[in-house]
């Protein structure tokens, strides 16, 4: 009989008796994360404005950004962002309208990730020891089939001008109502033109932010 042949046999032989390893289960998942889809599936997440509780509301920090963007050379759109961020306003389901709309900026809370640059540009640029705060008001709000023009006062380096911020209502759930928005304006507008056009005059925001009832 050929040695080969001898071989394979024992080998068969020998693999017979091991038991065949069964797939390991799958862990079970952890309660935090099992929680979290329980809590998901009983938000009563809905776009209808209607449907929103009404009352007033705040802004929640935890769920809110407010970043700027310009043009540095016209080589990169860099980001500003903000990281002290109030406000509030009162609701109406009945009319989908907000009212009082009230936000407030801390401009010394500018973050770029280089806090060196996040001082010049507060100290040298914004002034904020004259110009503690930032703030938009709008006094009347509609929300149309999920978008709204929310139509306010920007008071920006001790100027007031009007600005529009094109608005997407993204919903409520239970006590919570979020939105995101853009809007674009000149900073030389408010008295903030230093090294234009190196910097670019035009400025971008975007905001995405979350109001909950009080």
């Amino acid at each position: 009989m050929a040695p080969t042949f001898v071989k394979t046999c024992l080998f068969l032989a020998v693999a017979a008796l091991v038991p065949v390893a069964s797939a390991a289960p799958a862990d079970p998942p952890k309660a935090e994360d099992a929680s979290a889809a329980s809590q998901y599936k009983n938000l009563g997440l809905t776009k209808d404005p209607t449907a929103a509780q009404a009352g007033s509301y705040k802004l929640d920090p935890h769920h809110t950004s407010v970043m700027a963007k310009l043009a540095h050379m016209d080589l990169s759109r860099y980001t500003l962002r903000f990281d002290e961020i109030s406000g509030s306003f009162d609701y109406t389901p009945t009319s989908s309208t907000a009212s009082n709309l009230s936000i407030t900026i801390n401009p010394a809370s500018i973050s770029t990730g280089d806090s060196t640059f996040d001082k010049r540009i507060a100290t040298r640029y914004l002034e904020v020891d004259k110009f503690p705060t930032i703030h938009f008001t709008a006094d009347s709000v509609k929300i149309v089939g999920g978008h709204a023009t929310v139509s306010g006062t920007l008071e920006f380096h001790g100027i007031k001008k009007p600005l529009v911020l094109n608005t997407t209502y993204r919903g409520s759930a239970q006590s919570r109502m979020g939105f995101s928005a853009e809007a674009s304006f000149k900073r030389s507008d408010f008295g903030v033109s230093q090294w234009i056009p190196l910097e670019a005059d035009e400025v971008d925001v975007m905001i995405e932010t979350e109001f909950v009832k009080q």
